[in-house]
């Protein structure tokens, strides 16, 4: 396969792991395909296309066949197209791809089969939807690849404010108390007061069902309203309710009392050791039966400390001593009660630590997944010093957790079967799975990113960058008079409604969820004659809620309790501590003045990633529209989350999630929907230019990402992105119009 033919000016490669480089034939038909560099309509790279099927003979036919005889339709074989510089006679790399043996067909002793721009693109394409776990050690095609290492993360914890709310129903508002003695003895009976839930933030508070009753010093379950607490608590108690007080029977009593006691139970297996405070008293016989068939009212408002595994009710206590008689009796019923109960707590936990992988590492990870490939993934946004970049990019400390990650499980030890003599498995931990496709839609609902794919030497690699880098606002192209131009509306660019955020955030079973402002947003524009939704929803959650109460389902204390947040996968934003711990972000860190419209600002993280600061970083993109309406507004429609938070970025400006924003605020928009369309011949230098590449501020940008500027029909520069190009015959160009 070593044979070596040089062409005349142009040059056909095929190449192959295996089998190594063979110059061959011009392909039939490669001059009449339609090739195409098109920009990837999600990712916004821009790509390789060929429409057509090339055919091969020869030398080249026997090499396709070989390979596709020993490798199958997997194989990966490189086809290069090289032509002569017309000034220097260097070869110089027109297109490069891979041959899709998919598409292979043989018929008269010749191969026809299509090139595709590369194999990385393909490949991604069929196995981007994939979900994979992380730590997995094979790739999807069984090559195997070194154990991830993710970092540890320092969580702080936030300051939560709970607050359940308990209210007495109609069908189940009264209470009865009963007590007898035929042998002249003091007896005595309790039970609570009567209330449901109406929302709860914590899984300690229960409804109180009436006839739940017990005895002075030994309280039920029944009759608690907040029962077992789990750790040390310091609790607000507030309520407020009426009743009608009935003394039905008081017959052969010595002495009575009746109350109502705010009561604090120890040890939640028979709730022992009764501490009373006491709300409402009748404290003799002759004021019980002078109470009788009046309506009275308790109100309590106080703080009270709860000890782990104490419990909490609101009794209605009865005791009595009666004479030697048998019909000595106490009986009372409370009805008509009607009121609230609170139970609020500015709450905490200890610190903790999980782990987690950083945004760099996650996809390129996901990259080798899929592709078997290693290295093969590049981002100066994500890159870091350590990894051997220049300098830490601005997304760079960006990682993803999930649930099991946060709680503290881990993988290890490894889960056994269950045996014999028990029933349980020593370890539930379910690794971190997302796909491709999941962590780019969640890191570009964040930070705005695209990605496409280039070639280094011989090798392809993914490249994830800001969205700006593929629009690069430099000329990069500069062509001269065009021909035939074309302009129409580029609808698919206006946009009249926006929604950011993510999926998940804003609706808890546990707290005050209108507190968390990391749900999902929506706002309307001033575009009215089409309907078309800008949607960048995350799929991984960044509410930090969400994060605390698995936080505060650790597995030292739950090791087998399920959470809703198991599996749900976390974007955190970090910063990098004392230690090689990193640190949660905190409002200090990007922000000027501390956000207001959130509970206890100095423990939230995550606000750079509320939806109002993720639509700004988007909005030299969907702003586009907007340049004829810049004294009109985007307006703020409705949240899943708390919209009242207030933030100022450092040099920008304070805005409100739930307000407006004039539309001459937004970021400065790099196109204006239009397309331009025009004729203008590809030869050599041109492609050479389109192809080629510019150092821009220290960097190298494909000269495609760039401007491209050209004399317009007008005879006027005029400057545009490139979204199409047709290199064959007339050349065939189609521009997005830049608004410089």
């Amino acid at each position: 396969m070593g044979n070596l033919n040089y062409f005349d000016r142009v040059r056909y490669t095929l190449f192959n792991k295996n089998q190594g480089s063979l110059i061959i034939e011009e392909p039939i038909g490669w001059k009449s395909d339609e090739k195409e560099l098109a920009r990837h309509e999600q990712y916004h790279g821009i790509i390789s296309r060929f429409s057509n099927s090339s055919k091969f003979i020869g030398d080249g036919k026997e090499f396709i066949q070989l390979v596709d005889d020993i490798d199958g339709i997997n194989a990966d074989i490189q086809l290069k197209r090289e032509e002569k510089n017309p000034q220097t006679d260097v070869w110089n790399l027109g297109y490069s791809g891979n041959l899709d043996l998919s598409t292979k067909e043989t018929e008269n002793n010749q191969i026809a089969i299509k090139f595709n721009s590369g194999g990385l693109e393909q490949i991604l394409k069929a196995r981007e939807s994939e979900s994979v776990e992380i730590d997995r050690t094979t790739t999807i095609d069984g090559k195997t690849i070194p154990d991830i290492l993710p970092i540890t993360v320092a969580l702080d914890g936030r300051r939560i404010f709970l607050k359940s709310k308990l209210e007495t129903k109609l069908n189940d508002n009264s209470l009865s108390l009963y007590c007898e003695s035929n042998a002249g003895n003091t007896r005595n009976q309790t039970a609570g007061i009567p209330f449901s839930i109406i929302n709860k933030s914590y899984e300690q508070v229960q409804e109180v069902l009436s006839g739940n009753t017990a005895s002075e010093n030994t309280g039920t379950t029944g009759m608690m309203f907040f029962a077992n607490s789990d750790k040390k608590r310091t609790l607000h108690i507030k309520t407020n309710f009426t009743f009608k007080f009935d003394a039905v029977s008081q017959d052969h009593v010595d002495w009575s009392t009746f109350s109502i006691n705010l009561t604090k139970f120890k040890n939640g297996v028979d709730y022992n050791t009764p501490t009373r405070i006491p709300l409402f008293s009748l404290s003799s016989k002759s004021a019980i039966g002078g109470a009788n068939g009046k309506t009275f009212s308790v109100n309590y408002d106080g703080i009270i400390d709860v000890e782990s595994g104490e419990s909490l009710a609101i009794e209605a206590f009865e005791k009595a001593d009666f004479k030697s008689s048998p019909n000595a009796k106490l009986a009372i019923n409370l009805t008509e009660i009607l009121g609230t109960l609170f139970v609020e707590e500015d709450s905490h936990n200890e610190k903790s630590t999980t782990k987690a992988i950083l945004a760099h590492e996650l996809m390129d990870r996901l990259v080798t997944i899929a592709t078997g490939k290693e290295k093969a993934f590049y981002s100066d946004f994500l890159g870091r010093t350590d990894l051997g970049y220049t300098v830490d990019g601005p997304g760079a400390l960006t990682a993803v957790t999930h649930g099991f990650w946060i709680r503290q499980f881990d993988k290890l030890p490894i889960p056994s079967e269950a045996t014999a003599t028990t029933s349980k498995i020593e370890n539930l931990f379910k690794p971190l799975t997302t796909s491709f496709k999941d962590a780019v839609a969640s890191l570009d609902s964040v930070w705005n990113i695209g990605i496409g794919i280039e070639i280094v030497g011989n090798k392809e690699r993914v490249r994830m960058e800001e969205l700006s880098f593929f629009y690069n606002n430099n000329v990069t192209i500069r062509l001269g008079q065009v021909k035939k131009v074309k302009r129409s509306c580029a609808t698919e660019y206006y946009y009249s409604s926006l929604e950011f955020g993510s999926e998940k955030g804003g609706t808890y079973e546990e707290a005050m969820g209108l507190d968390e402002p990391n749900g999902k947003s929506n706002f309307t524009t001033v575009i009215n004659r089409l309907k078309s939704t800008y949607s960048k929803l995350s799929k991984y959650r960044f509410d930090t809620y969400g994060m605390e109460f698995a936080r505060r389902k650790p597995k030292s204390l739950n090791d087998t309790e399920d959470t809703p947040y198991d599996s749900d996968n976390f974007m955190i934003d970090l910063k990098r501590g004392i230690t090689a711990t990193f640190e949660q972000r905190k409002w200090q860190d990007d922000f000027e003045n501390e956000p207001t419209g959130i509970f206890d600002p100095s423990s939230a993280t995550n606000l750079r990633f509320s939806p109002v600061n993720c639509l700004l970083r988007h909005s030299w993109w969907f702003g586009g529209g907007f340049k004829k309406y810049l004294t009109d507004y985007v307006r703020y429609g409705s949240s899943s989350a708390n919209s009242q938070l207030k933030t100022k970025l450092m040099g920008k400006n304070e805005y409100s999630e739930n307000g407006n924003i004039i539309n001459s605020e937004l970021f400065p928009a790099r196109f204006f929907p239009e397309w331009i369309e025009f004729e203008y011949e590809c030869g050599f230098s041109t492609m050479q230019m389109v192809e080629g590449k510019t150092i821009i501020k220290g960097k190298e940008i494909m000269n495609f990402y760039g401007l491209v500027e050209f004399t317009n029909e007008n005879n006027e520069k005029e400057k545009g992105f490139l979204f199409n190009l047709k290199p064959n015959g007339k050349g065939q160009w189609k521009l997005l119009k830049s608004n410089r």
